[in-house]
């Protein structure tokens, strides 16, 4: 054993092996370097391809608890509930009565989902008043109480229709709005200031009794539900005779 070790050091005190091992770490070096280039540019778009799929199975999920709610029963999707307006009134289910309505909840500091599904829901107002005759109400309700008080919401509802209904309340009732919906929301982090809110990216339309009729999610152009709000309006027609509609 002795005389073993005696060799070995002996030869890479003398460069015997030293240089064969330096030559084998410089071209393992130049070969790991590729692969590893390779290895990141897979694992990155292994985790694109996992937040698209996870982003993808959380809508659906979201939009089949949705389904499955109402087919148990009217009373599954919706309910009372009793917020303030963006004049700082109070506002409830009651208020919606007479005329359909579109519901969505978001929060006002959402960088662009939020405002692309409320532009898309005016832009589908207008054309479903140009189509119908009817104007639908349009409410968004904010699931970020902490921030988003009756000056903020206000400010934000201006931005995408003159008809707009900003709503807001304290956490407690703020909860129990989105529960009545079946609506997930969460915050992303623990600052107190700096966050943003995961949330349900769904439009509910509300019939003219406040009863759920369907929803709407990302998916849906301007168009497509422009086009469903107005077959939904012209089937209550036929049903309720002094609701007048083109």
């Amino acid at each position: 054993m002795t005389v073993v070790v005696k060799a070995t050091r002996t030869s890479l005190a003398t460069g015997k092996f030293g240089r064969g091992c330096r030559q084998y770490a410089t071209e393992a070096a130049q070969t790991r370097g590729p692969v590893s280039y390779i290895s990141l540019g897979l694992t990155v778009a292994t985790g694109g391809s996992l937040l698209y799929w996870y982003t993808r199975e959380k809508d659906k999920k979201l939009e089949k608890l949705a389904t499955k709610s109402v087919v148990v029963g009217n009373a599954a999707i919706g309910g009372p509930f009793e917020l303030l307006d963006h004049n700082g009134k109070p506002f409830t289910e009651k208020d919606l009565l007479g005329e359909f309505a579109l519901l969505y909840f978001g929060f006002t500091f959402c960088p662009d989902v939020c405002p692309e599904e409320l532009e898309k829901i005016a832009a589908a107002a207008d054309v479903i008043e140009k189509d119908t005759g009817r104007k639908v109400q349009l409410v968004f309700l904010s699931v970020d109480p902490e921030r988003d008080g009756v000056a903020q919401v206000r400010e934000y509802v201006r931005e995408f229709h003159p008809r707009m209904i900003g709503l807001t309340g304290s956490l407690e009732k703020t909860k129990a709005a989105a529960a009545g919906y079946r609506v997930y929301y969460n915050k992303t982090n623990d600052s107190p200031d700096d966050y943003l809110v995961d949330h349900s990216i769904i439009t509910y339309l509300i019939n003219p009794e406040g009863k759920f009729v369907t929803f709407y999610g990302k998916n849906y152009t301007q168009e497509e539900m422009a086009q469903s709000i107005s077959d939904h309006l012209r089937a209550w027609r036929e049903q309720h005779p002094d609701y007048t509609c083109k």
